[in-house]
């Protein structure tokens, strides 16, 4: 019998838990034609939802492209990542010809797998490129979209934040210059870097800047996740109370990678037809958070020390909702609002911390938060 839970890559099928409000709310927004800013934490589900958001729109009439940001490190491998997904979306008959339609100046190139898929590839483009072979690349969803006008195209930016280290700040001029362009196509922005992905479109300076509707990608409330996790033991001879459940979604707080892997270490050590205790919960967490004692004792050392002391503030309030308040910068030794300030600058910079749509300031690394809190005191 395999683990039911699943962690550290795409989720997908009936290891992928709820979701249901945002599918439904990022399908009717690519239907419309909407320009989004999706943007949530690191390892909070944003790309299996995506997956699972393009799978339904395969049966609406949309094409839905998927161009992933993180793998490119200069503007070449954009313009490369870019065309490969355009071209992906003109489907496998007659690739060769017309995606020479699509691009100019890029050499296309069919390759077929062991399995029999074709895929299409792209020469790298050396020295540098012209502003109109970024435009190019970019255009090539008008045209997509002009010769399929019964289905809706939506333009999916994974790890969008990426954009901004690539050392070009045409490509975001260029991409807001083809998005105003086509009220006809969807686009989507995801991203996960906060302090990188919010520059873009919260900063007056940036090209981007309002250019797409804002959209929050959260953890799991407890309502989702409880008969989830339930139903996943007991489908598999294993039982968890309500009680260790809802001490177990305290300690992650509802993050869907931190729960799985939690849920995956118990339902690993637990015999079938037993009950999960608070026992394993705890013996489980040593275990994990022994694996990482190195990489966060490294990490804490690493930290100025009135950052030290707000870590350990967010850790023990979890989350912190009034870092300014004079409990606050008296419990953990504070001299005034401006150092908690800066600390909270930091963390966010360097993220280690976020701030929640609906309850305060948070460890973005869930076992960072239960580490501070078994190794340190108030």
């Amino acid at each position: 019998m395999s683990n039911p839970f699943s962690y550290g890559g795409i989720v997908a099928g009936k290891q992928f838990c709820n979701r249901k409000k945002e599918m439904d709310d990022l399908i009717r927004a690519g239907l419309n034609g909407e320009k989004l800013f999706i943007h949530g934490e690191r390892r909070i589900g944003k790309t299996s939802l995506l997956r699972k958001v393009m799978a339904k729109f395969s049966e609406k009439k949309v094409i839905s492209v998927l161009i992933n940001v993180w793998k490119c490190v200069d503007v070449a491998d954009f313009v490369n990542v870019c065309a490969s997904g355009f071209a992906e979306a003109e489907g496998s008959a007659g690739i060769l010809k017309r995606v020479r339609k699509l691009f100019n100046g890029l050499s296309p190139a069919v390759t077929i797998s062991d399995d029999g898929r074709t895929s299409l590839t792209f020469e790298r483009i050396a020295g540098k490129l012209s502003s109109g072979q970024l435009e190019n690349v970019l255009e090539a969803s008008w045209k997509i979209a002009d010769s399929n006008r019964d289905k809706r195209l939506v333009v999916i930016f994974d790890e969008f934040q990426q954009v901004s280290l690539l050392g070009d700040d045409r490509i975001e001029r260029l991409i807001r210059s083809v998005v105003q362009e086509r009220s006809d196509i969807a686009w989507f922005f995801c991203g996960s870097s906060a302090h990188l992905i919010k520059r873009r479109f919260l900063d007056s300076n940036s090209p981007l800047y309002r250019s797409a509707g804002h959209y929050p990608i959260e953890a799991i409330s407890d309502e989702h996740w409880i008969p989830f996790i339930s139903g996943k033991f007991r489908s598999t001879g294993r039982d968890i109370s309500r009680t260790v459940t809802k001490k177990l979604l305290y300690m992650t707080y509802g993050h869907p990678f931190y729960t799985q892997l939690l849920c995956s270490s118990l339902w690993d050590i637990c015999e079938p037809e037993s009950k999960i205790s608070d026992d394993m919960l705890e013996q489980v967490l040593d275990i994990l958070l022994e694996r990482e004692n190195s990489t966060y004792h490294t990490l804490w050392a690493s930290l100025p020390e009135q950052s030290k002391r707000m870590l350990r503030a967010i850790a023990f309030e979890n989350p912190l909702r009034s870092p300014y308040s004079g409990e606050v910068l008296r419990n953990y030794g504070f001299t005034s609002p401006s150092s908690a300030g800066r600390a909270i600058e930091y963390l966010t910079y360097h993220d280690l911390i976020t701030k929640s749509m609906s309850a305060g300031y948070i460890i973005i690394d869930r076992f960072l938060g239960m580490w501070c809190r078994k190794n340190f005191v108030v």
